[in-house]
């Protein structure tokens, strides 16, 4: 496969519609659940404010008396039913250059984003490596996904990571009260734990999702090879041997616990990715 078109056929579709049942548990935040109702006291919807009409909405929450004095559609809010901002953020530097990687991280933050706008939440999509490189806000309508899926196709994978700038970099930005994903392989000497702090500080609820390749679960060459770092094109020369390829999977190993224990203590959700994995596995994962 070369881009999400060819991941996001009809039959992939028809398994994210069902898995957006799920949603309301995940973005049910602070009251905030898009299309869904809240948890909410008594039988009845008690209204809230004016929104503009979007395509895909209720035609039976327009209020036609405004249409008729303005000739302009608008939905009624009430306060069971605001939306809850969904905050993406996909690591597009260097170390997510392989193509089957980086296809997948952008499949997995595409399905995540189609899901949300399904259950009319807004949708905040960020592709970082050394800073925010592009952004795409406010997407608030399943009808403009085509507009996420030519957007993220676009974007190419070049920088060093530093979700730290990128954090830094979005101080101007209103998260609004939600949900942040980071989308990542996390392959940095970056203070990244810090940042992720900060999101929720801005109080957001974080999942990190990470993102690897087979390669760097377990290399497949062996013998002597000079590895080059994409990111600071540091080379160096090394005997794969058995042995040497037991420490690196110990690495690995003893990285994943790291991480898991950084989410443990926070509070923040953890989903392990690696690109042979069935995509709508993980994304039920992301999303239970």
């Amino acid at each position: 496969m070369e881009n999400l078109n060819d991941v996001f056929t009809k039959e992939y579709f028809t398994k994210l519609e069902a898995l957006s049942l799920n949603m309301k548990n995940k973005l049910g935040v602070g009251g905030y659940s898009g299309a869904r109702k809240a948890k909410a006291q008594g039988n009845s919807l008690e209204f809230s404010d004016y929104r503009d009409y979007a395509i895909g909405d209720d035609l039976r929450r327009i209020d036609w008396n405004s249409y008729a004095r303005f000739e302009k559609l608008y939905m009624k809010v009430f306060l069971e039913e605001k939306q809850a901002t969904i905050n993406l953020f996909l690591d597009s530097s260097h170390s997510m250059s392989d193509s089957a990687k980086a296809l997948y991280g952008k499949s997995l933050a595409a399905s995540i984003a189609y899901v949300a706008l399904k259950n009319m939440d807004k949708v905040n999509l960020f592709c970082w490596g050394d800073g925010i490189q592009q952004k795409k806000l406010n997407t608030q309508s399943s009808s403009r996904f085509a507009e996420v899926v030519q957007f993220l196709n676009d974007i190419g994978q070049s920088g060093q990571t530093s979700f730290t700038k990128t954090i830094k970099e979005c101080g101007s930005l209103h998260l609004g009260r939600g949900i942040s994903l980071v989308f990542s392989d996390f392959l940095t000497e970056d203070n990244w734990k810090e940042s992720i702090k900060l999101l929720q500080y801005k109080k957001q609820e974080v999942i990190l999702v990470w993102v690897l390749s087979k390669e760097d679960v377990l290399p497949s060459q062996r013998g002597s090879i000079r590895l080059v770092d994409k990111e600071t094109n540091e080379a160096r020369d090394l005997e794969l041997t058995e042995e040497v390829l037991k420490n690196y999977q110990k690495a690995v190993e003893g990285y994943e616990a790291e991480i898991k224990e950084f989410c443990k203590k926070r509070g923040i959700g953890f989903v392990k990715a690696v690109d042979d994995m069935p995509l709508l596995k993980v994304v039920h994962r992301i999303l239970a």
